[in-house]
């Protein structure tokens, strides 16, 4: 079909040799070889001219057509084997989307228009059952206290924690925060049952340095958090990157000692991976060597 477009384009063989890059004489017996398999003239020859027979101008149409296809099939089986195109199930927590997780996205559909994100927001343990049943590709979560038969996890973010101090509390212009200084302060936390783990992580640095962590409210969101801080509610301590909220009402002071550190994995199952989502895990988070 090819040596045919190109001869019906130039309806010269010597041109049509030359743009196949081959000799003439192949050209004209592959040419002859197709008329006879088809059992009709496709050209009309003489020592002058070539022209396309009204069978040859039918083909002519559908071979465009026909080839036209076959190259989109190439390239979409070549861009579906290097991971430029397919469907991603990718699932998350809540707080990693406030985080890094929403510009990352982004720029991943940025760099992979032809990869479909479908998005699921749930808690670990619901995110870690779905990787594992094949209900999603991927998901970012917090492992801590979290089972990981039959799953691969990279560390997709890490933070340190800051303190948020309302800005008329008396320990907003500290320059950094010690456990001793917090001793019986009303603290904003989130559950103990959202994250047991990094909860008594908390409870135990400030025991360690003769501190009681005296819990006043408990919420789900860092939003919510900075807010109850900012009305004088207490104080909390939250990841670096909520002090970008650019907030005046509220003070962000680093902690004296090694406090907690906020960290999600991106987790996927455990197996071979296809190129679109062996694409997405390079990219949101890399192998470390």
């Amino acid at each position: 079909m090819r040596y045919f477009l190109a001869v019906a384009e130039t309806l010269h063989f010597r041109r049509a040799a030359e743009r196949l890059h081959m000799t003439q004489p192949p050209l004209s017996q592959q040419i002859a070889a197709f008329e006879a398999e088809l059992g009709v003239a496709l050209f009309v020859r003489d020592r002058r001219s070539v022209a396309l027979t009204e069978a040859g101008a039918c083909l002519l149409k559908d071979v465009r057509r026909i080839l036209a296809d076959v190259d989109a099939a190439e390239r979409r089986a070549v861009d579906t084997g290097l991971g430029r195109v397919g469907r991603l199930r990718v699932g998350f927590i809540g707080p990693a989307i406030d985080g890094p997780l929403g510009p990352d996205l982004k720029r991943f559909g940025e760099s992979h228009p032809g990869i479909t994100l479908e998005l699921t927001e749930k808690s670990t343990p619901e995110l870690a059952e779905l990787v594992r049943g094949g209900g999603l590709d991927a998901a970012v979560v917090r492992l801590s206290g979290t089972g990981r038969d039959g799953l691969i996890h990279r560390v997709y973010h890490r933070e340190t924690y800051v303190l948020a101090v309302p800005a008329a509390h008396r320990l907003a212009r500290e320059t950094a925060i010690a456990p001793a200084m917090l001793d019986d302060e009303p603290m904003i936390m989130f559950p103990r049952a959202l994250n047991p783990a990094l909860h008594d992580r908390w409870t135990a640095l400030f025991a360690r340095h003769g501190a009681r962590l005296r819990v006043a409210q408990e919420v789900l969101t860092k939003h919510a958090t900075v807010a109850l801080v900012a009305a004088g509610l207490g104080l909390s301590p939250v990841p670096r990157s909520t002090a970008d909220t650019g907030r005046r009402d509220v003070a962000f002071i680093p902690f004296a000692v090694a406090a907690p550190e906020l960290e999600f994995h991106l987790i996927a199952r455990d197996g071979p991976h296809g190129p679109a989502l062996a694409t997405f895990l390079d990219q949101l988070a890399p192998e470390r060597p």
